[in-house]
């Protein structure tokens, strides 16, 4: 597809690359946690993915309270396209959170949910490149620091991420690098954890975790068929605000817009779940709220599901939902 966009202006040492971007042999490790879902509407979706919108016909919603927290290292993350396709890779550390949304449409005086899509409310990855390529190309919220995350083979007992934080904010008060999120384990099980041989399996064991929960809806006609849609090309959608602020005017956006893209799943070598109990401490710092915007205890919190997968994916079937100035 052409585009009367201008050319990007690739300067000597440039850190962002030319998408799509693939992820290979990405080891990540999954925990649920129980939130608030009318906290996390109000102070992360509302605000960042609705209220820039303005009176849209269509809005994001959550469905229920569980999110997910994600560590994972990823061996390789390339672009897919030539030139940047022969430039190399990096590996990468990742801590996210991500809330699970309906993007619900108003149709006859009724909300009807039209698709599943993922926010990925916070991230912090562990290197210049994965930072400004996931901000600038797609509106990752990316953090940058040092995360612990075990690699394949070792002992998944401890998981932890700092960054730059201040506790409470002053102008005398000086940023410092601080932990965000720890999860440990607290109890080591004397049986193994289920094994999945598949994406199949791994899809049909967390679907019923969350069944079981409550956290999935009942899906309507065009809900339905969405789900069919992923289930068959083994894609999770996420959602972003891309936004960058203006120089004049630094109140304001000189580009603003809602992001969609799938994350599809093209390798699967193992999963399951994680062999014990885990419990995880979260920060509440004024300049990263992340326990008061998810709604729970930063003291500690019981992790459900833990799993732990090896998966291969690349990041395409991008859109532009909405774009400030436009027609969305």
């Amino acid at each position: 597809m052409g585009s009367n966009l201008p050319e990007y202006v690739v300067r000597p040492g440039e850190p962002s690359r030319k998408p799509p971007f693939a992820c290979i042999g990405m080891q990540l490790y999954g925990f649920y946690i129980e939130a608030d879902r009318a906290t996390i509407q109000e102070k992360l979706i509302d605000p960042v993915l609705n209220a820039p919108r303005g009176d849209s016909h269509e809005q994001y919603r959550t469905f229920t309270d569980y999110v997910l927290v994600t560590y994972s290292w990823t061996e390789k993350c390339v672009s897919t396209t030539m030139p940047d396709k022969d430039f190399g890779y990096v590996p990468e550390y990742c801590w996210t959170v991500w809330v699970p949304l309906l993007l619900v449409k108003k149709e006859l005086d009724m909300h009807v949910a039209q698709r599943l899509v993922m926010s990925p409310a916070f991230i912090e990855v562990d290197n210049e490149w994965s930072l400004v390529a996931g901000r600038e190309v797609y509106g990752f919220p990316k953090n940058l620091g040092p995360l612990t995350i075990p690699l394949k083979g070792e002992d998944p007992a401890l998981f932890s991420n700092s960054t730059l934080a201040i506790d409470t904010l002053g102008a005398d008060k000086k940023a410092s690098v601080q932990e965000l999120m720890r999860i440990e384990r607290t109890r080591k099980l004397s049986q193994a954890g289920e094994a999945w041989e598949d994406i199949d399996d791994a899809i049909k064991a967390i679907a019923g975790f969350l069944h079981k929960s409550g956290g999935l809806p009942v899906p309507g006609f065009n809900l339905l068929v969405d789900l069919l849609h992923l289930a068959r090309h083994k894609e999770v959608p996420a959602v972003f605000l891309k936004q960058f602020r203006d120089a004049l005017f630094g109140d304001r956006a000189c580009y603003q817009a809602v992001i969609e893209a799938g994350c599809e799943i093209t390798g699967f070598h193992g999963g399951g779940l994680l062999d014990g109990e885990y419990t995880m401490t979260t920060a509440d710092f004024q300049s990263i709220p992340i326990a008061s915007s998810l709604g729970i205890d930063p003291a500690g919190m019981k992790c459900e599901f833990p799993f732990w997968a090896n998966i291969d994916f690349i990041v395409e079937d991008v859109k532009e939902v909405w774009k400030a100035g436009g027609n969305g």
